[in-house]
C-alpha cells in the first residue's frame, strides 16, 4: 500500500512540475507586457493626481506650512539635465545625461531596440541610509513610448542603500526603440534633453 501512494505522488509531483515549466516563455512575455501597461497607467494616475491637487490648493488655498514645502519641490517640476530634485524620502538626484549609445551590449535585445544610457548622481540627504532602487527610474523617448530598464545595469555596480549624506553616481542602460529627445522620470520629476 505504501508503494502505491509513494508511486502516486511521484506522479502527481512530475506532472505538476512538467506542467509548470511549459509556458515559461509566454508568461516573461506577459509580464513583461503587463508591467509596461501599469507603469503608463502610473503615469497617468501621477498626472491625475497631480491635477487634483493643483485643483483643490487653488480652490481651498494651502497654508500648511508641510504641504507647501511639498508643493514647491523641485520633485513635482518639469526639469532639465543637471537641475537636481528632492524628494521627501531623502535622496537629492540630478540626471546628468540621457544619450544613444550603440556600443552597449544589452543583456536582452528586442527587434529594434538599441541602448540609451542614463547617468544620475543620487545623493542622500538624510542622517540614516537609504534603500535606492534604480528601476524606479523610467526612459521615455520622443513619442513618449517607454524604454525597457535592461539588466546590463547591473554590471556598472548599482548601489542598492547610499549612506547617510553620501553621493552615488548611478549609470543606467535603457532599451528604446524610438529616437529622442529622451525625457527620464523618477517619482513625480521628469527630467528632459
Amino acid at each position: 500500500m505504501k508503494k502505491i501512494v509513494l508511486a502516486l505522488l511521484l506522479s502527481i509531483s512530475f506532472f505538476t512540475f512538467t506542467g509548470c515549466s511549459s509556458g515559461s516563455d509566454e508568461t516573461t512575455s506577459s509580464l513583461r507586457e503587463e508591467n509596461v501597461n501599469l507603469k503608463k497607467e502610473n503615469t497617468k494616475l501621477k498626472k491625475q493626481v497631480k491635477a487634483s491637487k493643483s485643483l483643490l490648493e487653488s480652490l481651498v488655498g494651502t497654508t500648511d506650512s508641510d504641504e507647501t514645502t511639498e508643493s514647491n519641490s523641485s520633485s513635482s517640476n518639469q526639469m532639465s539635465l543637471n537641475q537636481p530634485g528632492t524628494f521627501q524620502s531623502g535622496e537629492k538626484i540630478t540626471v546628468v545625461s540621457i544619450e544613444d549609445n550603440p556600443s552597449i551590449e544589452l543583456h536582452e535585445t528586442n527587434e529594434g531596440e538599441h541602448a540609451v544610457v542614463v547617468t544620475a548622481e543620487v545623493e542622500n540627504t538624510e542622517s540614516s541610509p537609504i534603500d535606492f532602487n534604480a528601476q524606479s527610474f523610467s526612459l521615455y523617448d520622443g513619442d513618449s513610448q517607454m524604454g525597457r530598464f535592461d539588466a546590463s545595469t547591473y554590471s556598472n555596480n548599482v548601489p542598492h542603500t547610499i549612506a547617510a549624506e553620501k553621493k552615488a553616481t548611478v549609470v543606467m542602460h535603457f532599451a528604446a526603440k524610438g529616437t529622442g529627445p529622451y525625457s527620464v522620470s523618477y517619482g513625480d520629476a521628469t527630467w528632459e534633453q
